[in-house]
């Protein structure tokens, strides 16, 4: 959720002045009653009026020093997530995914709506989706630039070979497959290499 904050933070710094007031304007909509403060209940109809697909406690997330109202830095975040994060939700436990998160390739190449999924919920497999081949965020976005060949530098995603070898139709485009090749010659290279060996590698 910081990392959240911070962006929405750095964005505002760096924005014209139209664009802040626009901001500022936003935090002042919530702020129905004009006390200088978003209550629970003012953030509750605001949702319920525009923006659903928010889950009601993030309100606690947002409320960063715990007083039970968001000051307009904290709305700021609101305001962030809202112009950006639209639809960036764990599809199983609903969370706004900040930072890292998994996204299943073959959605994303479909132009459909995406299947996100935060770390947590990944890992213990908390989900049911009919496609098995899932990149974070982070490794998708360099897949679809086109990872450097021949670098040692490609052990940066593990999943079981099941994932992606049963259903060919649902492993996305060529692009994501040659990552993942590439991925597993990595992987190789790295077992043949001593312990000491200067690899780069998130595991």
């Amino acid at each position: 959720m910081e990392e959240l904050h911070e962006a929405a933070m750095a964005y505002y710094s760096n924005a014209p002045i139209e664009l802040q007031r626009l901001a500022w304007n936003f935090y002042l909509s919530l702020d129905t009653d004009g006390d200088g403060q978003v209550s629970f209940m003012e953030y509750i109809n605001f949702l319920q009026k525009s923006y659903t697909w928010i889950r009601p406690n993030f309100f606690m997330d947002l409320d960063r020093n715990g007083d039970g109202s968001l000051d307009f830095w904290e709305v700021l975040t609101l305001y962030y997530a809202v112009k950006t994060r639209g639809g960036v939700w764990c599809q199983a436990c609903q969370s706004c995914l900040v930072g890292l998160y998994f996204t299943c390739v073959a959605c994303f190449d479909s132009g459909s709506k995406t299947y996100d999924l935060c770390p947590t919920c990944y890992k213990r497999k908390r989900f049911s989706h009919q496609h098995g081949f899932f990149l974070d965020n982070h490794v998708l976005l360099r897949s679809k630039r086109g990872l450097p060949s021949g670098s040692i530098n490609l052990i940066q995603a593990v999943a079981p070979r099941s994932a992606y070898m049963n259903d060919p139709r649902t492993m996305g485009d060529n692009g994501s497959m040659a990552a993942f090749h590439a991925l597993e010659m990595g992987l190789a290279m790295d077992k043949s290499r001593n312990s000491s060996a200067n690899t780069c590698s998130i595991m």
